[in-house]
Order: C-alpha cells, then structure tokens, then sequence
C-alpha cells in the first residue's frame, strides 16, 4: 500500500479537494442576495490558476516517468478547470438579467485557466527535454508570483488608506 500512495495523492487529487472546497465556498454563498454574485466570479479569477499551480506541486512526490506526470497534470488541469469555472458560474445565475456578463465570465475564466497550465507546461516540456531541474525553476516562480501578489496587496491596502476623507 505504501507504494501505491505516491501514485493516489496526484493531480487528480489535487483538483478533487479544490472541486470540494468550491462546493463548499459556493454553498455558504447560497441562496444569493440580491446583486451579491460578485463574490462568487471574483473567486472565478484565481481558483483555475490556483488549481493548476497545485496539480504541477504534485511533481514533489509523485514517483515514475516526468512525461506520464505531465500529461496526468494536463488531463487532470484541463477537467479540472472547467468543473471548477462551471461549478462557480452556475452558483451565480439569477435566471434573469442580472445574468449578463456571465457567460463572458465562463469563457475568460477557462481562458485564464487554460493559458496558465499551457504556460508552465510549456517550462515544464521544455525542463524535461534538456534535462533542467523543473522543481527548482517552479519553486522560482512560485516565489516570484507570491512577490507580486504580496506587492499588488500593499498597492491595494495602500491606495485604500485614503479613500474615507469627510
């Protein structure tokens, strides 16, 4: 059995528990108030990437051949995404025309999705064929991504701190 784990805690898995925790998101929204569905499509802007950038971490202890992981990542990122995306776009239907916008919303979401996994994919082939350490290089953007994302958050809180004069 202790061989056999490695093999189950994958990218497939990955995406299971991120599919859980969007059902889980999506069932403390419900039911909508009124003109509130934007926290649910806000969600829809990062979970997609989020998921991907998970499933490659499976390379941290997945054993076998680089190129079968590889292709599980991609399988599993693609369906992955779009269960995600849909599960969060149908939680915020109003069935009326407050809808509008949501299925451009679908669609960029997926887009988003999409391009990050074909993106470090692409790093990822490309490590594997010259023989680079991919989890070194993955481990840098990972990096550089939480820098921007702590960087976007202090222009945020920043530009924030004087929006309440009187």
């Amino acid at each position: 059995m202790n061989r056999l784990l490695p093999f189950l805690l994958g990218p497939e898995l990955v995406w299971v528990g991120l599919l859980a925790l969007t059902g889980l998101f999506i069932s403390f929204s419900q039911p909508l108030p009124p003109n509130d569905h934007d926290k649910l499509l806000n969600a829809g802007w990062f979970l997609p990437g989020l998921g991907v950038l998970l499933a490659f971490a499976t390379l941290y202890w997945v054993p076998g051949g680089q190129w079968w992981w590889l292709l599980r990542v991609g399988l599993a990122s693609l369906i992955g995404i779009f269960l995600v995306v849909n599960f969060l776009c149908e939680a915020a239907i109003y069935n009326d025309s407050r809808d509008s916008g949501i299925g451009s919303a679908y669609m960029l979401f997926i887009g988003l999705g999409i391009s990050v996994l074909i993106i470090i994919g692409i790093i990822a082939a490309i490590c594997f064929m010259v023989k680079w350490p991919f989890l070194n290089i993955f481990k840098w953007m990972l990096i550089v991504l939480a820098v921007l994302i702590g960087l976007g958050s202090l222009i945020g809180w920043l530009a924030s701190l004087g929006g309440n004069k009187t």
